[in-house]
Order: C-alpha cells, then structure tokens, then sequence
C-alpha cells in the first residue's frame, strides 16, 4: 500500500486500540459500583462504552430516542453472584431535560417514586431513574429476593455517585 492509504492503515490501528483500551477510563464507569456491592456480587465481563451513532449497536431500535433528547454516551456492565445476573446502563445526556424526557417516555403510565434519582421506577426485574442528565437502567432477568436486594443495592450506589458528581460539579 502506498500513499493516503498505507497512512489510513496506521491510523485505524491506533483508533481501535483506544477504542478498547480507552472505555474503562471514560468518566461514565467511575459511577458504577465496585465488585463487593452488594456483598458477593462481582462485574461479569467487560465494560461496554457507546458514544454517538454506535448506540445502534447496542438498542438497534430504540437509540432513536435517546438521540432524539441529546445522547452523549452510554456505560453499560453486568454484575453477577451465582446464577443470578444484573445489568446496569447509565446514559449520559446533553442536559437534564434531555434526561428526563427519556425516563418520561421509557415510564410513561408507571408509578413514580422519588427512592432512587429526583424519580425512579422500581418493579421486580428493574429500577429506571433519573438524576440530572443521567438516565439509569439496571435490569435482571428473575424475581427473588436475591436479584431484588441487588437491584436496590446497586441503585443506591450510582444514586448516591451521581449526588457526590452533582455536589462536585
């Protein structure tokens, strides 16, 4: 190869090794919990980072939304103890009203509580809540008390990040 091309080649290489050494220093993974929270309960795999256009790759079908009301970035890790898994995603928007237009559409016709974020949603699989321009999802895929102390345990930890963030910021 010879010319731009053989300059391209380079060039690819070095944005796709920052691309996969570069997600876990993105600002968004230190608001996820440390493995031990809850006790036993420890990351499952690797973290994932969506930016942009590459949120297709993870919701193809619902990214609409999210970049309809001003999508930065999405963080997303699994957390597991045994058989028991647990999936957190906490998106970044442009603004608080972009953030809270996307939990109003993803909870439109539940009951809001104020337990986690300024409003949240708590069922037996999920917990969705806002807190300024962040919209946080953290998913199971069984009911049971272990799966829901999980649920509530990781909840309150981002909560409480995303309040130490806002009070920092």
């Amino acid at each position: 190869m010879t010319g731009i091309g053989a300059m391209l080649l380079p060039l690819r290489m070095i944005w796709a090794i920052a691309l996969l050494m570069g997600s876990g220093s993105d600002p968004l993974f230190k608001l996820m919990p440390l493995d031990g929270v809850p006790p036993g309960w420890q990351r499952n795999g690797s973290e994932h980072l969506f930016i942009g256009a590459a949120l297709y790759r993870h919701i193809n079908g619902g990214a609409e939304l999210y970049h309809r009301n001003g999508f930065e970035r999405l963080a997303v890790q699994d957390f597991a103890k045994a058989d028991h898994e647990v999936r957190v995603e906490i998106y970044k928007m442009n603004d608080p009203a972009g953030a809270a237009a996307v939990f109003a559409e993803m909870t439109g016709g539940m009951a809001i509580q104020a337990t986690y974020g300024t409003a949240c949603v708590l069922d037996d699989y999920q917990i969705l809540f806002q807190r300024g321009a962040y919209f946080v999802s953290l998913t199971t895929y069984e009911s049971g008390a272990e799966p829901s102390a999980a649920l509530a345990a990781l909840a309150a930890k981002i909560d409480a990040a995303l309040t130490e963030l806002a009070i920092q910021g």
